[in-house]
């Protein structure tokens, strides 16, 4: 017999509800809301001109003994971080790919309070490495920036901003499962697309909540697991280093397409499907379909192989739960679609800008580094405002990832002037230009001729 439709419309939230309590505290991990301590560690003074930073080099050690050490500069200090690397409860890929360079606007970006303040508890380097440039005169505005902007509360969440972003998704999710379990096909497809919608609309809470650092988002962390279907710790790993080092290639996985796609020119020796690659800008809507299918796979592959017990305990509620509110036929069809929505989204603000290889590999610094490689997507609706989940935001989320995103509206005229202040470019497009800008760059690639000395999209560090 068919539920009541209030059981319907209450099952996802309870779900949702659900996830505080099953998610385990993390006491180490814990922290007061988001602030900035650099009043104890004070900016050192610009250069009166400070060159362009050196391309960082790779990585001379992966901070084993007998191997070199593992040096990294913070506010203008050097430690030596050989000893501590395995001890970092975010894993050792991303700090060994900053070894002999400044991780200072990474290391801000991500940590909590409470890890901010361990910084002078590293050890300092007795060695520092010689000849890296220091920090160019826009990192030292962009520091300053963020110290005004801690101080003026702009990390603090919003109990209203908070129940705004839940409220879609429950509202779309609701009756999506009201429509998937009604008869006919009309009903089933309405139903597969609103909960395409809400499983990408829980994928954006999800994300949010991962990159918080204060206890609300810690109390839903979970929240990943039993209703996006994806081990977070998995999926942090992963995305941290995209975060670091967006459109590095070897580094950044998220450009890491090939042989599927190109996004440049391939080298002879990896372009293993000429004759299939001259169509990528006709057949990429199905890779990117596969997106949330594959992650999901991937996730219980590593709980299971990493014993993460309480991420199986909730992956597994969310397949028993949904696989009983929803026909499982539709429940995989919405997975697929939602896999297409959120790759078009978290691709096109990137993947057409700027690409870093060859000699512009390493070569800017963190701040010039995001504005090259990122452009925000101006949305022209309310919907599309929901959809995009504030991945609109990119550039304003890649600087400011532990902020909230009901902020990056009024944050995007401080960055805009902030780039015209320091020589930076504020990149900007409407929602379906840079859908199109990126279509033109898969044929433009995918009709050109080879490169050959190009490398492949090999990750250096495996993250996960």
């Amino acid at each position: 017999p068919r539920a009541s439709f209030a059981r319907q419309m209450l099952a996802p939230l309870l779900i949702a509800g659900g996830c505080a309590l099953l998610q385990r505290p993390r006491l180490l991990q814990a922290s007061a809301p988001q602030s900035l301590r650099l009043a104890a560690s004070p900016l050192a003074q610009v250069p009166a001109a400070a060159p362009a930073p050196a391309a960082a080099q790779p990585p001379a050690s992966s901070g084993k003994k007998g191997k070199g050490r593992l040096n990294i500069r913070i506010d203008d200090e050097w430690y030596d971080l050989t000893n501590w690397r395995a001890a970092h409860p975010a894993g050792t890929h991303w700090i060994d790919a900053y070894n002999n360079s400044d991780a200072t606007e990474v290391m801000y970006a991500f940590h909590s309070d409470k890890a901010i303040s361990m910084f002078k508890r590293l050890p300092n380097s007795r060695a520092p490495p010689e000849g890296i440039a220091p920090p160019s005169a826009s990192t030292y505005a962009f520091r300053e920036l963020r110290q005004r902007l801690v101080e003026e509360g702009w990390f603090k969440i919003h109990p209203l901003g908070e129940l705004q972003k839940l409220a879609p998704w429950s509202a779309v999710t609701a009756a999506g499962v009201w429509l998937a379990r009604r008869s006919g096909f009309w009903s089933a497809f309405a139903g597969v697309v609103c909960l395409a919608i809400g499983n990408s609309l829980a994928g954006w809470l999800s994300h949010d909540y991962v990159h918080g650092r204060q206890p609300f988002a810690w109390a839903m962390r979970g929240f990943g697991e039993l209703i996006g279907g994806m081990s977070t710790t998995w999926w942090s790993n992963k995305h941290n280093m995209h975060h670091a080092l967006t459109n590095e290639v070897g580094y950044d996985e998220d450009i890491a397409l090939d042989p599927a796609l190109h996004l440049w020119a391939p080298d002879p020796r990896h372009d293993t499907l000429p004759w299939l690659r001259q169509w990528q800008h006709v057949y990429w809507p199905l890779p990117y379909s596969i997106l949330f299918l594959y992650w999901r796979f991937d996730s219980i592959r590593y709980v299971l192989k990493d014993k993460k017990w309480g991420e199986a305990a909730r992956l597994a509620a969310h397949w028993a739960a949904f696989s009983a509110l929803v026909p499982f036929r539709l429940l995989l069809a919405s997975v697929w679609l939602s896999g297409l929505i959120t790759a078009t989204i978290v691709t096109v603000t990137h993947q057409s800008e700027e690409i870093f290889l060859g000699d512009t590999l390493r070569k800017y610094d963190f701040v010039e580094a995001q504005f090259r490689s990122t452009r925000d997507a101006k949305c022209n609706n309310w919907f599309s405002d929901v959809l995009w989940g504030g991945m609109q935001w990119q550039l304003e989320h890649h600087l400011f990832p532990t902020m909230p995103r009901y902020r990056y509206p009024a944050l995007s005229k401080v960055l805009a002037q902030f780039a015209s202040e320091n020589d930076l470019t504020y990149r900007v497009t409407g929602e379906f230009k840079i859908i199109g800008d990126n279509v033109a760059l898969l044929k433009k690639i995918g009709q050109g001729p080879q490169q050959p000395g190009n490398p492949n999209s090999e990750p250096l560090f495996k993250q996960v």
